[in-house]
C-alpha cells in the first residue's frame, strides 16, 4: 500500500504525464520545446513520454511526439458511445416517463453488454443497474436484444459463458427457443436469472447500416412489471427502439 506522501507524488506524475498529452493535441512537437515549457528536466520529461509511448498514449514521429494509437483508438470508442447515449436520451426520457420504469441503453462489447445511460423512472423502487455495468451478454434481457442476429453457434457459445457461472441454469436448448420467440416477437421479456426478481422488456438498436449497434430496455422488479403490464407497454419499448434506429438512420427494408 503507497504512503501518505506517495500518493502526492503519484498524483503530481500522472497529471504531468496528462501535461504531456495536452501539449500534443495540435500535432507533433518537440520534446525539448514540451519539457522547457512545462518546466520539467530532460529527464525527467523522457522518462514520461517513454511510459506514455510503452502503453501506446504516445508515439514517436521525426517532428517529435504525437498521439499514440491508444488515445486515437479510445477517441473512437468515445466518440461512438456519446453519440449512441446522445441521440437515445431523449427517447430514453421519453420511454421512462410513458411507462413510468427505470429505461436503459447499453452496447455489446464482446461476450458482455455494457449499460451507457439511464432514465429514472417514477417508481420508489429502482433497478440498481448504472451507467458503465457490465454483464455477461446472455444474463440480461437488454443483451439478449443485441444477440438478435447471431446464428445459433454463436448463440450456444454465449448461453454456456452465462450458465457456467450460474447456481440454477436453464436447459440450453430452452434458451435456444427462447431466444427464437424473442426474436419472431421483436422484444425480449426477460426475468433475471440470478435471482433478483428484475424482469425486463428489450428491443435492439440499428444503425444505418442495419446493424445492431445499441439496445433499448425498460427494467423493474417482477411483481411491478407483471403480465397485465407487459401486455400494455412492450409496444413502447418497441416503438422506443424504432425511432432511436431511424434517428440513427436506419430505414427498413420494405416488406415484399
Amino acid at each position: 500500500m503507497a504512503s501518505e506522501d506517495d500518493s502526492p507524488k503519484g498524483a503530481q506524475t500522472l497529471m504531468r504525464g496528462l501535461d504531456i498529452l495536452d501539449e500534443t493535441l495540435l500535432g507533433p512537437t518537440k520534446m525539448s520545446v514540451v519539457a522547457s515549457k512545462l518546466g520539467l528536466s530532460k529527464t525527467t520529461a523522457h522518462r514520461l513520454a517513454h511510459a506514455l509511448r510503452s502503453r501506446g498514449y504516445l508515439s514517436i514521429t521525426a517532428e517529435g511526439i504525437a498521439l499514440g494509437p491508444k488515445l486515437l483508438q479510445l477517441g473512437a470508442v468515445a466518440n461512438q458511445q456519446v453519440d449512441y447515449v446522445r441521440v437515445a436520451r431523449p427517447y430514453l426520457e421519453l420511454l421512462s416517463e410513458t411507462t413510468g420504469f427505470c429505461a436503459f441503453v447499453g452496447k455489446r462489447e464482446g461476450d458482455w453488454s455494457r449499460h451507457l445511460d439511464r432514465a429514472t423512472g417514477r417508481q420508489k423502487l429502482r433497478v440498481a443497474t448504472a451507467p458503465g455495468d457490465q454483464r455477461p451478454i446472455a444474463e440480461t434481457g437488454l443483451g439478449k436484444a443485441l444477440l438478435f442476429d447471431d446464428g445459433e453457434e454463436s448463440l450456444r457459445k454465449l448461453y454456456r459463458m452465462s450458465a457456467a457461472a450460474s447456481s440454477d441454469p436453464v436447459d440450453e436448448d430452452a434458451w435456444l427457443a427462447g431466444m427464437r420467440t424473442h426474436v419472431a416477437r421483436g422484444i425480449v421479456l426477460h426475468d433475471s436469472p440470478i435471482g433478483d426478481g428484475v424482469r425486463s422488456i428489450a428491443a435492439p438498436v440499428r444503425d444505418a447500416n442495419g446493424n445492431i449497434c445499441v439496445a433499448i430496455s425498460i427494467a423493474s422488479a417482477a411483481h411491478y412489471l407483471n403480465e397485465a403490464v407487459v401486455a400494455e407497454v412492450a409496444g413502447h419499448v418497441a416503438d422506443i427502439a424504432d425511432r432511436v434506429s431511424k434517428a440513427l438512420g436506419y430505414s427498413p427494408a420494405p416488406k415484399p
